[in-house]
């Protein structure tokens, strides 16, 4: 039952793949596929002590449903994350003059608000000759 359920992993899992280079590719697809696994292990190993699950089979199938969950979630944040970063680099100008943009206006609504501030404090003085 476990080679089956290693079949369908595989298959599910693929085709997903990430848009960077093929040995950075394999190498973040490895620790992600680790990091299921351990998981996965802990959890159902977990799932047996505490008497949720009996039988090697219903270990295997709740292993092998955690396992493709996690990878894929998990794929799924690291691809999320690359896209973020192929569009921070190819728009990096923009980004900046927004960014710039915003601070500047920030920077002129405080020294509005001082400048109001000062203008209303002079004049609630008056000058004692």
């Amino acid at each position: 039952m476990n080679i089956i359920f290693k079949f369908i992993f595989e298959r599910i899992t693929d085709p997903l793949g990430l848009p960077i280079n093929a040995s950075y590719e394999y190498i973040i697809l490895g620790i992600i596929g680790l990091l299921a696994y351990g998981v996965s292990f802990i959890k159902v190993g977990d799932f047996y002590h505490n008497g949720l699950i009996r039988g090697k089979t219903a270990g295997s199938l709740c292993h092998w449903l955690l396992r493709g969950g996690l990878f894929v979630l998990l794929w799924f944040a690291v691809y999320c994350i690359v896209q973020a970063y192929f569009w921070i680099v190819l728009n990096w100008q923009k980004l900046l003059l927004i960014g710039g943009s915003i601070v500047g206006l920030f920077t002129l609504g405080i020294i509005g608000v001082f400048t109001v501030r000062f203008i209303i404090n002079r004049k609630g003085k008056t000058p004692s000759c």
